[in-house]
């Protein structure tokens, strides 16, 4: 009998520990391991630890899903003009703010006002616009022409829906509640925030929406790719992404580690200063450095090819019909480049006695792709000395705009947007926000603001062509190829569509196997 009790007994604890064993591993946080955010507001921030960051706490209208698509979001639906001039959207009405506020239609017009007050990037893409509030739950944007990508300005990177009247948003605060401008519909809640360190998110239990399948959610900042490698390889962390493809292998070798791998319109942009008085204000010298970059050599070593070689514009091969790959971009010609830089008035090249420096956003092989260029260039009469900047300092909007948006020459990482018409207007045009070469050219200008009124494909599509012939012609950039978006998971991590901008992917379908 005494046997029967030790061994009830025993079965009793073991069952508690299991008990206690499948709580702790089905509530135990989902850990994602980037750089650290530097621009925290959700109408500004622009790289993908912020737009994650934001995501976690607010909802936008309209969604890009990964495949490209709009999705309803706040907005259940939506209706547009016959004349394209008017947009109708009705808002969900289950829909709570944090504080327990009812999101209503006054909330999505201060929203799109604070876009305007703040000068957000948000609108190279929407436009000119007015919005008002038809009634709690009806919302009403009158545009002054039409606009055939006005639905992604809507579903873009910094347009989140913020409470009416927030004028300090993501600022913290102090006394008990220092998140109280945290302040989203979204699917998780802040509730803990150490900066260039980590944030915890825990799940909305109001949420609107399907309820969040974790409980909690940690960004661990990590400004170190390798660092980031070995935390996921040692559990640390059970989500990366923007990893450098020659990383991959290490990453596929890895034992728990599942890779993921997604064709993106990513790219890097290399860039020349070409307003007056700066080295690419002259047309040949652009040329010049065209000739001087074998973009298909850079494919090969960089990535065994598995890149595209597109033109030297934002518009890659992703696109489809929007692309044309009958543009003629410059070879490979060394001995050209240096003619051309001759009759610039460089005799003898460019930073022959005191080479160029070349600004390098370090992320992903850019570097790399930087030492290779520094050989080719070198053989082209042009001569660099690279100098690296860490990506979270580096391309931070207005918190590096002294080098970012103002060095002869530079590397930027371009993430993947859902239309081309988005870089063009946000980087291109004449006075763009992102701008960096301030490059201005007003054909180009014209045929971008007529392909963002145009709704037909085919029509649109010759103006892309346009667009692509002017970039290879005299255009201030050089886009090298197109390149996938690699991350990698542990495994035992289910529902994870990873976005082609990574910093979009929706966590909130995110399971963790117990």
């Amino acid at each position: 009998m005494l046997r029967t009790r030790t061994t009830a007994a025993l079965f009793s604890s073991l069952l508690l520990l299991l008990s206690v064993a499948l709580v702790q591993a089905q509530t135990r946080p989902f850990r994602v391991g980037s750089v650290a955010p530097v621009d925290l507001n959700p109408a500004t921030g622009s790289n993908d630890p912020e737009v994650m960051f934001n995501r976690m706490i607010y909802d936008y209208l309209l969604d890009v899903a990964p495949s490209g698509d709009i999705v309803p979001a706040l907005a259940t639906s939506y209706d547009i003009s016959s004349d394209g001039l008017t947009y109708t959207l009705s808002l969900a009405q289950n829909a709570v703010f944090h504080d327990g506020t009812p999101l209503t239609a006054a909330d999505v017009v201060y929203s799109f006002g604070y876009l305007k007050e703040v000068g957000s990037p948000a609108l190279n893409l929407l436009g000119a616009f007015e919005v008002t509030a038809a009634d709690n739950y009806t919302v009403v944007f009158l545009l002054t022409q039409p606009n055939a990508d006005f639905l992604f300005g809507l579903a873009s990177n910094w347009s989140f829906i913020l409470k009416n009247g927030t004028t300090a948003p993501n600022v913290l605060t102090e006394g008990a509640n220092p998140y109280a401008n945290f302040n989203g519909t979204g699917a998780f809640i802040l509730r803990d925030y150490k900066p260039n360190v980590s944030a915890t998110f825990t799940r909305n239990p109001n949420y609107w929406g399907t309820p969040a399948a974790l409980e909690t959610v940690e960004m661990i900042f990590i400004q170190d790719q390798q660092a980031q490698i070995d935390a996921l390889k040692s559990g640390t962390v059970d989500f990366i992404y923007k990893i450098a493809y020659d990383r991959l292998a290490e990453l596929e070798a890895a034992s728990g580690v599942v890779t993921l791998v997604k064709a993106t319109n990513q790219h890097p942009v290399i860039r020349i200063r070409s307003d007056e008085g700066h080295l690419g204000a002259d047309v040949r010298v652009r040329q010049a450095f065209k000739y001087a970059t074998d973009r298909e050599i850079l494919n090969l070593n960089l990535f065994n090819g598995v890149a595209t070689v597109g033109n030297n514009d934002p518009i890659g091969p992703l696109y489809g019909e929007f692309f044309d790959p009958t543009v003629e971009n410059q070879p490979y010609d060394p001995a050209r480049a240096c003619a051309l830089l001759a009759q610039a008035g460089y005799p003898d090249g460019i930073g022959a006695g005191d080479p160029l420096p070349f600004y390098i956003d370090d992320s992903f092989n850019y570097v790399q792709m930087a030492e290779f260029l520094q050989q080719q260039w070198a053989e082209a009469c042009i001569n660099v000395t690279l100098l690296p900047r860490n990506p979270g300092d580096y391309y931070a909007g207005d918190a590096n705009t002294a080098e970012w948006l103002n060095v002869e020459l530079g590397v930027t990482g371009w993430g993947s947007r859902p239309t081309p018409q988005q870089y063009l207007v946000e980087a291109y045009v004449t006075g763009a926000s992102y701008n960096e070469s301030r490059w201005s050219d007003p054909e180009l200008d014209a045929l971008v603001a007529e392909a963002g009124m145009t709704a037909d494909p085919v029509t649109r599509a010759a103006l892309y062509s346009q667009i692509a012939r002017i970039f290879a012609e005299r255009g201030s950039i050089i886009v090298p190829f197109f390149a996938p978006i690699i991350g990698a998971t542990r495994e035992g991590v289910s529902g994870l569509d990873m976005h082609p901008f990574p910093g979009r992917t929706n966590l909130a379908s995110v399971t963790l196997d117990s």
